[in-house]
């Protein structure tokens, strides 16, 4: 019985050790996963630059493939794109070609983390939608800026990102790194704005369970606009809401002078051929959204039937970054050397839906949580995370 027992204990030791190196049994505390064993990441495809027929590449470790071409490339490198085929020392490559690299990418005096397709006339940067939140961040607001600011972007633009992704599915690439998107310079110095990134991994808005399309601006003035005012659509959580946050920023109000002549020639796609020898007399509100801002202009020609112009498509043709705003208060005229001229005076930069980064900015200076500016400006919504 005893040399029973002694070897029962035995053959119990020596399962446990085998479990133990199959990792059955715990010996210790959990070691950090490698690379290849985490959660897959989500990646986002963003065309840099368009229109292109010459790229300088610089960087260590450069590779360029395409359909089974698979070679290095000095550094720095020329590739001149023509006739759908990329040429690099003496060699000629089939487009898309796609440029891998281990480290940054420096292209065409630019740098970029991951890799780089070049499609016809496209440059296109593929890389984590956690990396590129950074360069996201580090164009849209300062990092000077209160955490919870910052963490509030965060979830904004990677829930703008995930929901361009979904959309394009079918498309070279998901997004552009214009202002019409998201501005996106690659940067991964900027401490607060990694931690702002870090610490809101995966974060979404989400409108019965589904990421909303995360519109945001630059300041408000005083009240958000409804989506359906702007994009002509509306969504349940992007109503008007008050904005006191971003009421009285000084640097938002504004003044825009602009010669008759200068909206009569910006609006030429949108007149008919009777207006265009015409001298434009008159520009007017002809009514307003439910937030204050034009919703119509009216522009009255030395002949002829006025003239109805969305307040959209005129901001746009004159100048989004001169005329701020559709939250316009007045409009006067002055002659000036015999030329007429307008003045916009405004409150507020962007179209006003959605979130306010600066808005964003004062409410996190008065303590408010991230989570608490996303349920202001983006009400009946919640947060979650991204489906892997």
């Amino acid at each position: 019985m005893r040399l029973a027992f002694k070897t029962s204990i035995v053959l119990v030791m020596q399962a446990l050790l085998v479990l133990a190196l199959l990792g059955c049994v715990s010996s210790g505390p959990p070691r950090a996963r490698s690379k290849k064993e985490d959660i897959r990441e989500k990646y986002i495809s963003v065309a840099v630059e368009k229109n292109i027929n010459t790229v300088v590449l610089s960087s260590d470790s450069l590779r360029i493939m395409s359909e089974g071409q698979n070679d290095s490339l000095i550094s720095p490198s020329r590739l001149t794109l023509s006739d759908g085929v990329v040429k690099v020392d003496g060699k000629s490559y089939k487009l898309p070609v796609r440029i891998q690299c281990s480290h940054i990418i420096t292209a065409n005096g630019k740098q970029y983390y991951g890799d780089l397709m070049i499609h016809d006339g496209i440059m296109i940067n593929v890389l984590p939608l956690e990396e590129y939140l950074k360069g996201v961040l580090s164009q849209e607001v300062s990092e000077s800026w209160p955490l919870e600011a910052l963490k509030a972007q965060a979830v904004v633009s990677r829930t703008y990102a995930v929901r361009r992704i979904e959309s394009n599915k079918d498309k070279e690439y998901d997004i552009e790194d214009t202002e019409m998107h998201q501005k996106f310079e690659y940067s991964e110095d900027n401490e607060n704005i990694n931690k702002a990134v870090s610490e809101t991994k995966g974060i979404i808005i989400l409108y019965n369970k589904e990421p909303i399309e995360a519109f945001f601006h630059a300041c408000s003035g005083g009240i958000t606009e409804s989506a359906g005012d702007v994009f002509l659509h509306d969504l349940p959580y992007l109503h008007s809401v008050p904005d006191p946050y971003c009421r009285d920023i000084d640097r938002f109000s504004w003044t825009f002078e602009v010669s008759a002549e200068q909206v009569k020639q910006s609006l030429n796609d949108l007149l008919s051929e009777e207006y265009r020898d015409l001298h434009l007399k008159d520009v007017k509100i002809k009514n307003r959204t439910g937030s204050g801002r034009v919703r119509e202009f009216v522009l009255r020609f030395e002949k002829g039937e006025p003239v109805i112009v969305k307040g959209n498509k005129l901001r746009l043709a004159l100048d989004s970054k001169q005329l701020k705003s559709l939250l316009i208060q007045r409009i006067k005229k002055k002659n000036v050397d015999g030329d007429l001229v307008f003045i916009f005076s405004g409150k507020g930069y962007g179209h006003g839906v959605g979130m306010s980064q600066w808005g964003a900015k004062v409410m996190a200076e008065q303590g408010f949580k991230y989570r608490d500016i996303l349920s202001y400006y983006y009400r009946r919504t919640s947060l979650g995370t991204m489906k892997p």
